[in-house]
């Protein structure tokens, strides 16, 4: 049998019991923070898809010599839309001795290029390519090929462009041999 006294017992923990959950209801902690961050980096890459060996078999003087067919290059870029240009700069790291056969040069101002199918060749001749804190090229070595305008929609872009060279021997004559060189290719943002 029950008693009276246990029953009330019960009811006051019940109630006690009742009174301590209800009590909790509503707690709050206090406020913890994460700071996060995260970076995404520019990029600004340039490929050379094919003609990346030019050749041409024989050379004459007094002449213009076009390569037969062009450098396809890409560039690619992902930048801050601060930029307001992305350029490609062809250059000669030493413009007087451009293409060298043992004691013979070429100097870089008798190698011509043209973006495009169809235009001007114009010669590396070029002074340095500045983009604010970087730059590209040499003194009397460099052309630039293209100035891409940056805007918000470009911002992630790329463009793919052929490269015709050419070396111009009009009014010259050079010594017979195998003529090499280096053409270096560099895009930067202004």
């Amino acid at each position: 049998m029950v008693s009276i006294r246990s029953l009330r017992n019960v009811a006051l923990a019940s109630m006690f019991g009742a009174s301590v959950a209800s009590a909790q209801a509503g707690l709050l902690s206090n406020s913890a923070t994460v700071n996060i961050n995260a970076t995404k980096q520019s990029s600004l890459t340039v490929t050379v898809n094919s003609g990346g060996t030019q050749t041409l078999a024989t050379l004459t003087d007094n002449t213009t010599n076009d390569f037969a067919t062009p450098v396809n290059v890409t560039t690619a870029w992902d930048i801050n839309p601060s930029a307001s240009a992305v350029v490609l700069v062809g250059y000669f790291s030493t413009p007087a001795q451009a293409l060298v056969s043992g004691v013979d040069y070429i100097a870089s101002s008798l190698v011509k290029a043209r973006v495009g199918a169809i235009g001007a060749y114009s010669a590396f001749a070029g002074g340095v390519v500045n983009g604010g804190a970087s730059s590209v090229g040499v003194a009397g070595g460099s052309l630039q090929f293209f100035s891409e305008p940056i805007n918000g929609t470009n911002k992630n872009s790329s463009r793919t462009d052929d490269v015709y060279l050419q070396i111009d021997l009009t009014g010259q004559a050079i010594n017979a041999g195998t003529y090499a060189g280096t053409l270096n290719l560099r895009a930067i943002t202004q």
